[in-house]
């Protein structure tokens, strides 16, 4: 990704968004190596989106507004998506026997749907919306200093089968 992010490169700059760190304070927030990260923060620091001063990264202010739109982009976060998806769905399909109660959770479904249950479908889809922004909101009032690698990653949505399968016909 040119101008957008990996999800490791992203997860980094999620834990100093919160605050600045060293680079043990950042891997025990990320749950990513040491190795890894000597890797990454080089890169984050060349693209001016970090800054590192007296042992500390931390968000790189006064450029972040010249990278944030383009991370931000449709194409950059389209791109994130598909590396999310493709990331659950390779952890559900490895998952052994006892992860399934602790493992991901992955549920699709194929279903006719009345119009009523699919009025009944939107109305549970808004309430699980309004349960995250919920959430959200109330993170802001009272955080739970959770590390940065213990979010939930949660997927939601539906479509008509017909609409995917022309999309998959219009990728090739």
């Amino acid at each position: 990704m040119k101008d957008g992010l990996l999800m490791i490169e992203r997860i980094v700059i999620e834990s100093l968004s919160k605050k600045e760190k060293n680079i043990q304070e950042i891997e025990i927030d990320t749950n990513l190596s040491h190795g890894l990260l000597l890797n990454i923060l080089p890169n984050l620091l060349m693209r001016n989106m970090i800054r590192y001063k007296g042992g500390q990264y931390s968000i790189d202010k006064d450029h972040c507004f010249e990278w944030l739109s383009d991370v931000n982009k449709k194409e950059n976060v389209k791109e994130e998506a598909k590396e999310i998806f493709t990331s659950l769905v390779n952890q559900y399909f490895k998952k052994d026997s006892t992860a399934a109660t602790t493992g991901p959770q992955l549920k699709i479904q194929k279903m006719w749907l009345t119009r009523d249950e699919e009025i009944i479908l939107k109305s549970h889809m808004a309430t699980l919306e309004g349960f995250f922004s919920g959430v959200k909101e109330a993170r802001k009032y009272h955080p739970q200093r959770e590390k940065t690698c213990e979010q939930r990653v949660v997927i939601w949505g539906f479509t008509h089968y017909a609409d995917l399968v022309e999309g998959v016909l219009q990728a090739v």
